[in-house]
């Protein structure tokens, strides 16, 4: 169910910036020092898991400056939630991955199942080495089921939107780095 855009407009104005238009350049270029750093010899594919890695995979892409090639992969377990549930898989990349040093680019590292699942789906396709790049990790206090190689920003807990992440489906497009309010249950009770 689509929220109200009272609902989105509430939460703009009462969330906090975590990272702004500089912070957003100086973390990707980061993130591209990094992952240079590793994989600039080795010719990767670079895997956009959609839909939440579209704005970071075209803000990465031109800060590359080494052969790679592209391809997406789209498996989901929040279909427009706040909660992840189930992992569906909806698309599954063209290109082959047998013997490749695949780079799995995503906006965020949250439980980490999802990443996990794409990992090892892409080491059973043959794939000779497997990073995983992520926009934010968030620290939540317990183990994951995978670590990220390469991390733009470390989070909290928080529920996080902007740079491709989402609430409800809206707010992929803010440019810059956004934490919903805790108390955001009760301010929409009292909008």
């Amino acid at each position: 169910m689509r929220p109200e855009l009272s609902e989105i407009k509430l939460v703009t104005e009462h969330s906090k910036c975590l990272l702004d238009e500089a912070g957003v350049e100086k973390m990707f270029k980061k993130l591209a020092d990094d992952i240079s750093a590793q994989c600039a010899n080795d010719n990767p594919l670079l895997l956009c898991v959609m839909t939440g890695a579209v704005v970071a995979m075209g803000m990465l892409l031109p800060r590359l400056n080494f052969p790679l090639e592209i391809d997406y992969i789209h498996a989901t377990r929040y279909q427009g939630e706040l909660s992840g549930k189930e992992l569906v898989w909806k698309q599954l990349p063209s290109t082959s991955l047998l013997d490749r040093t695949v780079i799995i680019v995503d906006d965020v590292l949250d439980e980490g199942i999802t990443m996990a699942m794409i990992k090892a789906y892409c080491l059973q396709q043959g794939a000779k080495d497997c990073y995983s790049a992520v926009l934010v990790d968030k620290d939540l206090l317990r183990a994951k089921p995978i670590e990220a190689d390469f991390i733009g920003y470390q989070a909290g807990d928080q529920y996080l939107y902007g740079l491709g992440m989402d609430y409800k489906g809206y707010l992929r497009n803010v440019n810059g780095l956004y934490a919903c309010p805790n108390n955001l249950a009760e301010l929409l009770c009292q909008d």
